[in-house]
């Protein structure tokens, strides 16, 4: 399932531990102009993003100080309005239901998209260009599951009696929870149970529930055991990623070619590479470690000539 870049990230094994070490030849800058502070959520996702972007940028001369752990999608919002941060990872669906407080269901990625740069420019802030890959909420169940009953998309699980569905504690009485797949798909004969994050794939080959709340880029899907259904009505929405940034810092460090090196990373992060990025990190490797690798497989530890 991995690209032939993350299969040779996976390859490589390199143990990373500690401080990364930019490669040689890159630059620091001396001055203030070029220096920049990013802030990142708790998750590993999240933190691997910030990784990519602060070791690309180091080796184009930027100086970046990078803030893993902020907190969610407000507590970053509130972070950079406050100057604390410059730019954060901002997932689209997440900063147009949470920070713009509009509804993305329905939304593709390019509405999404559009509808949060819309949003942003009225906040003197620049978005970036978005991730191919998006990670989203989803619904999985086991493959063999899926295969006995004919199952490809949310919709056909109203079909099935008794459904047992697992998932975090909020996910029950969520619009974009059950309550929404209720709405939306018709799932109303249905048992919830509450499944700590992170063990909802394990609850499913227990055979405690059938299907399960589950991330689009979790790293359990590497494997093929499980199989995602189709969220035709795009009930969750679209979360592809962005850097935000604001426009003031961005016009003192060359916003064009800036936004370019940005883009140099995010246009090779597809479902497949993240997931397997994501999986690099929950195996015991140093996000730092991961991140580097992959920008040396891809040649990004070199000045971007674009």
């Amino acid at each position: 399932m991995a690209s032939a870049a993350v299969a040779a990230t996976m390859a490589l094994g390199l143990a990373g531990c500690g401080e990364v070490k930019e490669p040689r030849g890159s630059s620091q800058p001396q001055g203030a102009s070029l220096r920049i502070t990013l802030g990142t959520q708790e998750f590993p996702e999240g933190r691997i993003l910030g990784e990519l972007w602060r070791q690309v940028l180091a080796v184009n001369g930027y100086a970046v100080d990078l803030r893993k752990g902020v907190g969610p999608a407000e507590d970053l919002d509130a972070a950079l309005k406050a100057d604390e941060v410059d730019g954060y990872v901002a997932y689209t669906g997440t900063v147009l239901s949470v920070v713009a407080g509009e509804d993305p269901s329905g939304l593709d990625p390019e509405e999404t998209y559009d509808a949060v740069r819309e949003f942003y420019a009225g906040q003197d802030m620049v978005v970036s260009p978005m991730t191919p890959f998006e990670n989203t909420d989803a619904v999985a169940t086991t493959a063999a599951y899926a295969e006995e009953r004919g199952l490809t998309s949310i919709g056909d699980l109203a079909d099935v009696p008794g459904l047992r569905l697992g998932g975090r504690p909020e996910f029950e009485d969520l619009d974009l929870g059950l309550a929404g797949l209720r709405s939306t798909y018709g799932l109303d004969d249905v048992e919830f149970t509450p499944v700590p994050l992170g063990e909802q794939y394990a609850a499913l080959d227990r055979g405690e529930v059938d299907a399960v709340d589950a991330f689009t880029t979790d790293p359990a899907l590497r494997d093929g055991d499980y199989r995602l259904l189709d969220d035709d009505e795009r009930l969750f929405g679209s979360q592809n990623v962005v850097m935000v940034v604001g426009e003031d810092k961005l016009a003192e460090i060359d916003d064009e070619r800036f936004l370019a090196v940005v883009d140099s990373v995010n246009a090779l992060l597809t479902e497949e590479v993240v997931v397997d990025l994501n999986a690099a990190v929950e195996q015991g490797r140093e996000e730092e470690s991961v991140a580097r690798t992959f920008l040396r497989e891809n040649d990004l530890l070199e000045r971007y000539r674009g």
